[in-house]
């Protein structure tokens, strides 16, 4: 396979490449768009759905989905938000956080994996169920005075860079390091491609399950103290629509929807790309609402794109196959045929 071919057929760099042209095109309409301050500030808007996105990666590897991950990182803003101004530390008001995330994202794993809910319908189930917790919490309130420690930590820079993009970056790279190193760690792998074969190898397959959702929880928990301190405050609408985004930025980065294959570098770059196109139409000028229409438009040509070169791929390499198969066959046959002359 050549270079071009290797490269044309990872989602991610197909995806980046794509990302990069039009970074430059929109750079040279506007120049703006290409100042240091702008690209950052896409960045850390960035964040938070690179963050769900990675959960529902992982998810999505074993061949499920979970349409519940905006509710929990709601439902955690709000615990965060509660917590902090019911003078609850700050670690301790964070780890609140995290451990509500957790455990929505376990509600949903038990339902999945032991009591064999369809994935969709158990995350329907429980995203109308975290987000009542939330009004009921709050008394339908938005939570709006948010103490400045959490919101300080927005601020917060190594070489010019946000402290929660650096944070964001190495957990990218963690996970991706122990999803190739751990043996464990592969089980989400095997879960998604075949998950009657896994469990006569015997994989945990219940146990993978669990994890997955429970990790897609924990990442909204994440993404949720982010939020809070990025925002400042917690509206009602926290995380609304943002499973549909995750879901879209994974597969855009490559994560197959038949489980089995993606890298959490899909999500980076997924969620990545999703937010520049945000911004783009920003600075283009075009109407807010047209926002999901193209960026659906564009997942959409991307994802044909891709397929079809992959499509092609496949068939040359099947015809070279065939081909040097002929060419043996060929060859077997002159030599039987000498053999008996």
């Amino acid at each position: 396979m050549t270079n071009w071919h290797r490269l044309i057929k990872n989602r991610e760099l197909l995806v980046l490449l794509i990302l990069v042209i039009l970074i430059v095109l929109v750079g040279m309409v506007n120049p703006a768009f290409l100042q240091a301050d702008t690209l950052l500030s896409i960045l850390n808007s960035s964040l938070i759905l690179i963050l769900v996105s990675i959960g529902e990666t992982f998810v999505i590897l074993t061949r499920g989905i979970d349409v519940s991950v905006g509710a929990s990182m709601g439902l955690s803003a709000v615990i965060l938000g509660v917590s902090l101004n019911a003078g609850i530390p700050l670690p301790v008001s964070i780890a609140l956080a995290l451990i509500t995330g957790t455990l929505a994202g376990l509600l949903n794993g038990v339902g999945v994996a032991f009591f064999k809910v369809p994935p969709i319908i158990m995350t329907l189930g429980t995203l109308g169920t975290y987000r009542g917790l939330m009004l009921i919490i709050t008394g339908g309130s938005w939570i709006e005075t948010i103490p400045q420690n959490i919101k300080s930590m927005a601020g917060w820079k190594v070489l010019g860079i946000s402290a929660f993009a650096w944070t964001t970056f190495l957990i990218v790279i963690a996970v991706a390091f122990l999803l190739r190193s751990i043996k464990q760690a592969r089980y989400f792998y095997a879960v998604g491609d075949n998950e009657e074969g896994a469990y006569i190898l015997g994989v945990p397959v219940r146990a993978t399950l669990l994890m997955a959702y429970a990790l897609a929880g924990l990442f909204a928990g994440i993404a949720s103290v982010i939020f809070v301190a990025q925002i400042g405050f917690v509206p009602m609408q926290t995380g609304n629509g943002l499973e549909l985004r995750a879901i879209a930025a994974s597969v855009l980065g490559g994560v197959n929807l038949a489980g089995g294959v993606g890298t959490p570098f899909s999500a980076l770059v997924g969620g990545f790309f999703l937010t520049v196109i945000d911004s783009i139409l920003v600075f283009l000028k075009v109407p807010a609402f047209w926002n999901n229409a193209i960026a659906g438009l564009i997942l959409l040509i991307v994802v044909l794109i891709d397929y079809r070169i992959r499509v092609g791929i496949d068939t040359r390499q099947r015809r070279a196959r065939a081909q040097v198969r002929a060419q043996k066959m060929q060859a077997a046959h002159a030599s039987l045929a000498k053999e008996e002359a």
